[in-house]
Order: structure tokens, then sequence, then C-alpha cells
């Protein structure tokens, strides 16, 4: 007697590898694909009798690079996007209060390019009192996405908590620890660095308001600092909604990111080695890190991505911003 097998409908693969894709990748494709983020191009050389996992994650990142590709090429800063899958190992991170799992789109950074910055900024200072230090500070709100900017300004800050308690320099280690101490000094650490450059908390220094700034932009548009105040005035209004940005990590567990897209000196690359060293060793020492700089997480559903795309792109738009004045920025003191 002949054993009778059930047949499939031929529309149904013959084979479908659910480790590591699974049925909230399936859901995800079909859901890009009814909002034409997959191509029929992208179909046509597929087999419909096989439906492996590679295919269908090749399938959703070309769909996804496409999309928001663009928005996310650089030619200086190192950050980039990862786009994270549904895992049915995957804990709590990436799922519901229902369990139901999400999808991410992650930020991070790694192996920095060290410039040097200062001649640029000095020249700005140099046209009017507070208007170089208002452009340091539209550059570093936006690196203070990754953690403390690698900065002039926040080796200050990395100073203040790796050597001097908080202090604005050595002066109360070294009243509690003695004259030979050899904690660092700030006149050795910022030697030749205008206190505009690192001082925030300074209320004697000028600071420019963003409507003198974009003033000065205008007004200075002709002259060779102009493209970087371009570049710094676009940024500043691009990244005014901290609430579209890609959220950042939260937990307990986790410190702030110490993920630098960039490293800037200011007389030199190398200006703030030891601080940023130290910080570094701090970091590794000290525990877990985010795993993120931030990220936004959506439901593999159609819903989902056209509610996330909005802010998964203008993460995008506010890192291509960064990238254009920090690469203005490199071009301008290197010909100064």
């Amino acid at each position: 007697m002949l054993l009778t097998l059930p047949v499939f409908a031929p529309e149904v693969p013959a084979v479908i590898e659910f480790s590591p894709a699974g049925e909230w990748h399936l859901r995800l494709v079909l859901a890009m694909s009814r909002l034409g983020m997959i191509s029929d191009d992208d179909l046509a050389g597929l087999r419909r009798s096989s439906m492996s996992a590679s295919v269908i994650r090749s399938l959703i990142e070309k769909g996804w690079q496409r999309e928001v590709g663009d928005d996310y090429t650089f030619k200086l800063i190192s950050a980039y996007a990862r786009l994270i899958l549904p895992h049915h190992d995957e804990e709590g991170e990436f799922s519901t209060e229902n369990g139901e799992p999400l999808v991410g789109v992650a930020i991070n950074a790694g192996n920095p390019e060290w410039i040097a910055i200062g001649k640029a900024f000095s020249a700005i200072e140099a046209l009017q009192a507070g208007l170089g230090r208002k452009a340091l500070g539209i550059l570093e709100r936006s690196l203070c996405h990754f953690g403390t900017p690698h900065t002039a300004g926040g080796a200050f800050e990395m100073a203040q908590h790796l050597y001097w308690c908080g202090e604005d320099d050595e002066s109360v280690v070294l009243k509690e620890c003695g004259d030979d101490s050899d904690v660092p000094r700030r006149a050795d650490l910022f030697d030749g660095i205008p206190e505009w450059a690192y001082f925030y908390a300074s209320v004697n220094l000028p600071y420019a308001t963003d409507e003198e700034f974009a003033e000065a932009s205008e007004r200075l548009s002709g002259h060779p600092v102009g493209k970087l105040l371009a570049a710094l005035l676009h940024l500043n209004h691009v990244d005014s909604d901290n609430g579209l940005f890609a959220t950042p990590y939260q937990s307990d567990y986790c410190s702030i990111p110490n993920e630098p897209p960039v490293v800037c000196g200011w007389h030199g690359e190398d200006d703030f080695d030891q601080i940023f060293d130290d910080n570094f060793r701090y970091f590794a020492e000290s525990g877990e890190e985010p795993p993120w700089c931030g990220c936004v997480m959506f439901a593999p559903t159609e819903a989902g991505i056209l509610e996330a795309l909005p802010r998964i792109r203008h993460t995008g738009i506010v890192l291509r911003a960064l990238d254009t004045a920090l690469c203005e920025a490199r071009k301008l003191n290197n010909e100064l």
C-alpha cells in the first residue's frame, strides 16, 4: 500500500529556514513589500521553492539600504547604523511589554579619525567675540549624542572628573595631597588653548545667541569661515529637536556611551591624548557600556515602519550635517 503524503500549495516554499530568520522576518518583508521598499527586481532572481534565512536578510537589508542608506553615508565621522532583526533568543531589549518582537535601527561609532580644529574656530572667534564659542557649542551639542565630546571642552569635563574631584583645576586635590602630588595640572593640559574654547562655566566670556549666529553666518558668507558657519547653522537647525533623534540607551547597569565619532585636538591632533586615554581606561574598567548610542525600535508592520521612518531619517540627517560641519572645520583648519 502506498503512503500518501500531504502536499504543500505551490505558493509555499519547499524550504523555509526559521533560524535565525523566522515568522517576524517574513512579516517585515511583507510589510516592506507593501510599502514599496522591496521591488519586483529584488524578487526577480529568487526561487519560489526556497526561502532561506540569508535570502530574507538580503531582501530586508537591500530594502532599508535603498530607503535610508544615503542618509547614513559619511565622509569623516565613524558613525554607522545597524539594522537589528528580531531573534527568538533575544531578551527583553527588542520586544513590547506583551512580548511582541521589535526591529531596531541602532547608532554606533568606532575607530574615530583624529583632526585639529583650533585655527578654524579661533578665526571665527576673532571676527566676533562669542561667535567661536557658540560655533563650538553647536558642534559639541551634536557630538554629545555619542557621549562626552572628544574636544577641548569635553577634555576639560573629563579632567574635572578624572583628576580634580569635579573642580575647575587641581588646587583642591593639591591641598589634600600636597604640592608634590602628580595630579595633572590644568595649565599643562590646556597650555596655549584659549579659555573660551573649553571653560563653559565662565559667565565672563561672551557667547553668541542663535540670532546673532544666524546673522553672522549670513554676513560672513563670502569670508573664508563662511562655509563652516553655514554648515554649523544648518546643524544647529536640524539638531534642535532631540525628541526625534534615536533614543539613547537607558539602563541602570550601563553608563553613558563613550563612542566618539571623531577626536578633535586644538593645535594638533594629539593635544589631549593623556585625558582621552585615561577616560577610555576609566570606561573600560567601570563595567558594561551601552550597546548603542541611540536606537529606533518599531514593530515589523507597515504601521511600525511608517512611524519609525521619520525618526530614522531625522537621525541620519543630523549625522550628515555633523559630518559636513566637521569636514568644513578640518578643511578650513588645514587652509589657515
